[in-house]
């Protein structure tokens, strides 16, 4: 398995129209896994558990780690990582005239274990095309067909 990915021109210093610009790697996702699906999978993987025993461990999880961050906990899920809070503030001038109103953000955060990045390590990649050539590329394939079609009526 790879991690698909393209590489975009991107500016050094993006206030300045006229800055250099060099190349980055950006990692193409090529689908988006659900709760099911992840339920499935675990299924698969020689569980004793439902694919609906699943869904619903999953579906519980969520609301005890929702509930616990909301209580200001960090939750540790060993090999998957922790889930923990920080907040995005206005400043004060003074401890009196700071109020929860300076709070303008409750940001979810996540830590991934040692072995996730670990695993993250021996991962191999593969170069594809930007989402915007596959389009262009997929709209000239189809005008294509469509003029081989046309010219097989005549």
């Amino acid at each position: 398995m790879a991690i698909p990915y393209s590489i975009l021109p991107i500016t050094t210093n993006p206030r300045d129209k006229k800055a250099k610009r060099k190349l980055y790697a950006r990692a193409q996702r090529t689908h988006t896994l659900t709760t099911r699906d992840i339920a499935v999978h675990l299924a698969r993987h020689n569980s004793p558990f439902s694919v609906g025993t699943i869904v619903g461990l999953l579906e519980d999880a969520h609301k005890c780690i929702l509930e616990h961050l909301q209580e200001g906990a960090r939750v540790n899920l060993g090999a998957l990582g922790a889930f923990y809070t920080t907040l995005t503030s206005r400043g004060a001038d003074s401890a009196e005239e700071f109020t929860e109103d300076n709070i303008t953000r409750v940001n979810l955060r996540w830590r991934p274990s040692k072995e996730m990045e670990q695993g993250m390590e021996e991962v191999d990649f593969e170069f594809v095309p930007t989402r915007v050539i596959q389009r262009r590329a997929k709209k000239e394939h189809q005008q294509n067909l469509n003029e081989e079609v046309r010219q097989s009526k005549k």
